[in-house]
């Protein structure tokens, strides 16, 4: 196995003694992106909120960090999952947060559970027919919102990982059919290009239910 394949695998599911460092390396590099995906999510005291494919917790616990709300946490990567239980301490075990192993392709919530939704460096590993974003839309209340990054295409397909073929690579247009194939309308999607370095752009998606 290529190390670019290799890397793409722990990326789509990270394990072990990789996984946790990969974790960690990721944090770093998503601090911007993590911290402008809250702002715009702007979550509100009292509401439900899921970060589905939390990986270590960070953005859960910048939700928590900002407003008196609950937190819901999904990964399907076990190693992750425990690494967000070490974040969150004694928010976890007071109940203001919980953690599920679980993908988009299987979301155990019932219909309208959440206010709002978290969907970040996950969009690359959706199917082609939409069902995980529609699993989302699912659980989203009317009026809740997502939000997404991805990084963008342009930046994505210099890197060696991208190109094993677990990628989906998206540019402004793409995201936004992405999000519509699960079932968001078009007129309730929009699409911000950010600047995460100087040579990394990223694109934040906002889709209301």
């Amino acid at each position: 196995m290529s190390f670019a394949r290799g890397f793409a695998e722990q990326l789509a599911l990270p394990n072990g003694w990789a996984g946790r460092l990969l974790g960690k390396a990721m944090d770093l590099a998503n601090r911007g992106p993590t911290r402008l995906a809250v702002e715009l999510l702007d979550p509100r005291p009292g509401q439900e909120i899921l970060d589905a494919g939390c990986g270590t917790g960070a953005a859960l616990a910048k939700v928590l960090g900002r407003t008196d709300c609950r937190v819901t946490g999904i990964d399907p990567s076990r190693t992750m999952l425990k690494a967000a239980e070490r974040r969150l301490g004694r928010e976890w075990r007071d109940a203001r947060a919980s953690l599920h192993c679980a993908g988009l392709e299987s979301l155990p919530f019932a219909d309208a559970t959440f206010d709002g939704a978290l969907v970040l460096n996950v969009l690359y590993f959706c199917d082609q027919e939409g069902q995980m974003l529609a699993n989302l839309k699912r659980v989203l209340k009317p009026g809740g919102r997502l939000v997404a990054y991805v990084t963008h295409r342009e930046t994505m397909q210099n890197w060696p990982f991208a190109r094993a073929g677990l990628h989906r690579l998206f540019d402004e247009r793409e995201l936004v059919d992405l999000l519509a194939d699960g079932g968001f309308a078009r007129g309730r999607i929009s699409v911000h290009r950010v600047a995460v370095t100087r040579s990394v752009k990223g694109l934040l998606a906002v889709a209301e239910r």
